[in-house]
């Protein structure tokens, strides 16, 4: 094998393994975006700040991950009400989305190593809103918590 067959393959399977990643995180942002809408669709219509199919505007490129940031920010606003409708304790998870919001933003800043120093932990905020997502829609979706009209 001469180097340049050497390159090609080297090449190509570098490119099937970038997309293969891009094509996981883009599953996994749809399983959790679907898990946003489900937690909005738990807060009372009065106390939804948006209308839960409002999510997938994120998939928009370019103004989708400033729609995000927002959106789960107000997510979390309409669970803490929905919370404290119910007597419930909570916070909706406020502080972990600001802190979520505000790690995706510094992974914009082209100053120096910011992006680099806060995709590690902007990820683990991001893993860590899921769960926290899924369980309060979990919560506020069984039989001994929903309203009855």
């Amino acid at each position: 094998m001469n180097p340049a067959e050497v390159f090609n393959h080297l090449s190509a399977t570098g490119s099937m393994v970038f997309f293969a990643v891009v094509a996981v995180f883009f599953v996994a942002n749809l399983l959790y975006y679907r898990t946003l809408q489900r937690a909005m669709k738990t807060v009372s219509p009065e106390l939804r700040p948006f209308p839960p199919a409002l999510v997938w505007l994120a998939l928009v490129p370019l103004i989708g991950l400033f729609w995000y940031m927002a959106y789960i920010v107000w997510l979390s606003v309409g669970l803490r009400r929905e919370l404290r409708k119910r007597t419930l304790p909570g916070d909706g998870a406020l502080f972990l989305s600001v802190i979520t919001a505000a790690l995706f933003l510094l992974c914009l800043v082209p100053y120096g190593n910011a992006a680099a120093l806060a995709a590690l932990p902007a990820l683990g905020c991001w893993t860590l809103h899921w769960v926290r997502m899924a369980t309060l829609a979990r919560q506020l979706s069984e039989p001994d918590y929903l309203l009855v009209d």
